[in-house]
């Protein structure tokens, strides 16, 4: 009765932690505009980095990735005798807060930081960080923001899965479930992207221009989106027929 009390608490904290949305914090803080408003609407690092650049995208994803990972191993040392079960439990309601939060009529994010930060401190954190680095570098080339969730979170759950089974891990076979419905989560949250890179109607983010924003911007400049430039028509200048006659004169 204790271990289902301790596990209703972790459920309940993390779901909470996990409904702070690090993305409407930044926009609204920092450029004073809803996210849920802008670009796609959704409120998570891709439509940060499509509406406001590379520097508050790769803030919000630190601070998901920080969110999900710290709650994470909070819950493992304060019940150590659940081992990797508490950790991996934890994450995923963090997942369900994140995507699913009470305050915003269960309309959040589609998680995909929030799963990356459950392995930052998990037992394969290294893999974690490796393929992070290969998947930013693949990002430069492909350019499409879903394909490389699905390339990195589907990687971090094949090799969760190949760890817990291989020592084994204490719980092997409920981890793994844990982590294969997370990855459908982010799918199911990606329908509409996936249908459109069926339909090849899927938009670029064109990461590798906004990346090279960060390094051409010059000390006190501010690139502006042109998503938010306000495109006004010149004023027609009107030559009146006397003035005409004067400059012939």
């Amino acid at each position: 009765m204790i271990n289902v009390l301790y596990f209703i608490l972790v459920a309940f904290i993390s779901y909470f932690v996990g409904t702070i949305n690090f993305s409407k914090v930044f926009a609204w803080n920092v450029k004073q505009k809803d996210i849920t408003k802008i670009g796609s609407g959704n409120p998570g690092t891709m439509n940060m980095l499509r509406s406001f650049g590379f520097s508050l995208a790769i803030f919000t994803f630190i601070a998901e990735v920080a969110k999900a990972g710290l709650t994470c191993l909070v819950c493992k040392l304060l019940l150590p005798e659940f081992g990797e079960l508490i950790y991996y439990f934890a994450g995923a309601f963090v997942m369900l807060g994140y995507n699913f939060p009470i305050w915003s009529n269960f309309k959040g994010g589609k998680g995909v930081a929030c799963f990356a930060g459950i392995f930052i401190f998990s037992p394969i954190w290294y893999v974690a960080l490796i393929w992070f680095v290969v998947c930013f570098i693949l990002f430069i080339y492909i350019e499409y923001g879903s394909v490389i969730s699905f390339i990195y979170l589907g990687a971090l759950a094949i090799a969760t899965t190949l760890y817990v089974w291989l020592l084994p891990v204490e719980y092997a076979w409920i981890i793994t479930l844990i982590v294969w419905l997370l990855i459908a989560l982010v799918l199911v949250r990606h329908k509409g992207n996936i249908k459109r890179l069926i339909n090849h109607t899927e938009n670029k983010i064109n990461f590798k221009q906004k990346l090279s924003q960060v390094f051409k911007k010059k000390k006190g400049e501010e690139i502006i989106s042109e998503e938010y430039v306000e495109h006004k028509p010149e004023k027609e200048i009107v030559i009146e027929e006397d003035e005409q006659n004067k400059d012939q004169n």
